[in-house]
């Protein structure tokens, strides 16, 4: 698969190091103009691509959002319309109002129903992946890729537990706001 990271952070490139160690083609992009992009990319020794939200949009078979949650308007700015491919949502968003999640958030600002909360967790060895979609091919899609790279997937159901996900990683993590 082409997977398109948006965000480039040390979480982004751990996700990118891991997918691009299975197989799949991996770029980074950062909607802020601080080349985080291009020291992700070279992070993975040169092995990444570095991109615009916008070209991963229209190149990507899957699209990884790892921005900070402040981010998130501005990524989707510079990607624009993306609905052809799976979009994970792998954002940390604080408390929402009217108890919805990042991922339904998002999912409607996309109005893309492909979306999957995944990767919230800082990979770890021998730790499952939380997984929440409602949409059951991007589901098994985005399971497949995990699971071929050795990892294993903790099922939340649909994208509505995907709240359940976001609150038990800020009751781990109280400071990081990501």
């Amino acid at each position: 698969m082409i997977i398109g990271i948006i965000g480039a952070d040390d979480r982004a490139v751990a996700i990118g190091r891991l997918l691009h160690a299975c197989g799949h083609q991996v770029s980074f992009s950062d909607p802020t103009p601080n080349h985080a992009a291009l020291h992700a990319a070279e992070a993975l020794d040169g092995l990444a691509a570095v991109s615009t939200p916008y070209q991963q949009g229209e190149q990507a078979d899957a699209l990884v959002l790892a921005v900070h949650w402040q981010d998130l308007d501005l990524a989707l700015a510079a990607l624009g319309t993306f609905k052809k491919g799976v979009v994970i949502d792998a954002t940390r968003p604080p408390a929402l109002p009217h108890g919805h999640s990042g991922a339904e958030l998002l999912a409607h600002k996309l109005d893309n129903r492909h979306v999957v909360k995944a990767f919230v967790d800082d990979l770890q060895p021998g730790r499952p992946v939380r997984v929440a979609a409602d949409d059951p091919e991007a589901r098994e899609a985005i399971e497949s890729v995990i699971t071929t790279c050795g990892g294993t997937i903790e099922d939340y159901g649909p994208l509505s537990r995907a709240i359940e996900i976001e609150r038990s990683y800020a009751q781990e993590h109280p400071l990081v706001q990501k």
